[in-house]
């Protein structure tokens, strides 16, 4: 009897560890809600840590996609709670900063999704995730930088009025789409003192793809005119992205034409070049989704431009989570240091 008694606390509690994974509590976190007119219900989240104390204000702008800030994976009989946040990055600056991370528009802090799965096939394709998540109406409505660049200022705002902000400090960290958002974040809003931009882009991102195609022919995975084809394919569905710039019921490449359209009207370097502010950029070499060449270009420009207030980092050998080949052994953890060395510089 004693011994099934135990058997049940433990069950007890494994369910209570896994309820807290699936709540903002249970990593720490506080959520907030406004509501606003023109951008909808605005969702984020705050470190629980010293929260009644002033501090600098760290803010994550995530990647692309309509996932969850948390997923509860049911897969064949194995339970998962990935995160779309850097708890890295979280652990690392909740002591001393208000550590902040907004939610996608229509998108809840955890959701549930059944993978027909084993273990060993997850973990060795965990992106497919990404293709079985379905996201919300509301995020397709709403998702462009224009959302996320308006949501982020008026989070800024409601943290700065109700007495967070210790007035020294505002850091804002974009990784991959996040990239891309806070140099646009950055020139709206002036009380922005930093930026980190990690595997972000430098040039408009609808050309990665008419390049990769340049490449491959250049590698001989394609002939001139394969390459030739699937350039001018490429063209035609940017040229109908611009012609329907609001679009949401049309889409590409997982996203709607809204989405790309406003990520392809303000270019990253165009941005990054009005700015004096500390920027951090780090770009990996071996990256497939934010390709270095045109973070390279802001490098470039920044020197024409005689521009001081860039920190160029390269990943050598690295992919677009910032892993290391054989060849190559800095982690995304080692950037964080930097990063965070960097800010307090």
């Amino acid at each position: 009897m004693r011994n099934i008694l135990l058997l049940i606390v433990l069950l007890l509690l494994k369910n209570v560890v896994l309820a807290q994974l699936v709540t903002p509590d249970g990593y720490g976190l506080k959520e907030y809600s406004i509501t606003d007119k023109n951008l909808g219900l605005i969702q984020f989240y705050v470190d629980t840590v010293h929260i009644l104390r002033k501090a600098p204000l760290f803010i994550e702008v995530n990647g692309s996609g309509g996932l969850p800030l948390c997923l509860y994976i049911q897969g064949n009989k194995f339970v998962t709670t990935p995160t779309t946040f850097s708890e890295e990055l979280f652990s690392k600056t909740k002591n001393k900063y208000h550590y902040i991370i907004l939610g996608k528009p229509g998108t809840s802090f955890c959701d549930t999704l059944n993978l027909n799965v084993s273990v060993a096939e997850y973990q060795k394709n965990p992106s497919q995730v990404v293709f079985a998540h379905k996201p919300s109406k509301e995020y397709t409505k709403r998702l462009s930088l224009y959302w996320r660049v308006q949501a982020t200022k008026i989070v800024i705002s409601y943290l700065i009025d109700h007495g967070f902000w210790d007035k020294t400090k505002i850091v804002a960290y974009g990784y991959s789409e996040g990239g891309q958002v806070v140099p646009s974040l950055a020139v709206e809003d002036k009380r922005i003192t930093h930026i980190a931009s990690v595997v972000g882009s430098g040039l408009n991102q609808l050309y990665d793809g008419i390049i990769s195609w340049r490449i491959k022919a250049a590698k001989g995975e394609l002939t001139q005119q394969q390459a030739q084809d699937s350039v001018n394919v490429s063209f035609g569905r940017i040229a109908e992205i611009y012609k329907n710039p609001t679009a949401t019921d049309k889409e590409t490449g997982g996203h709607s034409y809204l989405r790309w359209a406003s990520f392809g009207t303000l270019i990253p370097f165009e941005q990054l070049r009005k700015l004096t502010i500390p920027i951090y950029m780090i770009a990996a070499s071996q990256d497939d989704s934010s390709p270095i060449y045109g973070l390279d270009y802001v490098r470039l420009e920044f020197l024409r431009l005689g521009k001081t207030n860039l920190i160029y980092d390269t990943c050598v050998g690295c992919n677009h989570y910032l892993g290391g080949s054989e060849n190559s052994k800095p982690t995304s953890g080692s950037y964080i240091d930097k990063i965070l060395a960097w800010v307090e510089q």
